[in-house]
């Protein structure tokens, strides 16, 4: 279950990447609105930390 979750949200960083990605290019012609690419380098942001915070409770919990 915890790798299907841990695909799950790779899989959303990826698609925001490939999206933020894609509205670099297209620069003032890109369909996205700035409450969308601010949702996207969120999605990227969060994705990091929420990772670590994961592996650091796992982890004390298996330590006990």
């Amino acid at each position: 279950m915890t790798t299907y979750i841990q695909k799950l949200k790779n899989k959303s960083v990826r698609n925001a990447e490939m999206k933020l990605s894609k509205h670099r290019e297209l620069g003032i012609k890109s369909p996205y609105n700035v409450f969308e690419v601010a949702d996207f380098l969120d999605t990227i942001k969060n994705s990091d930390s929420n990772n670590s915070q994961a592996e650091t409770i796992f982890f004390s919990v298996n330590m006990n």
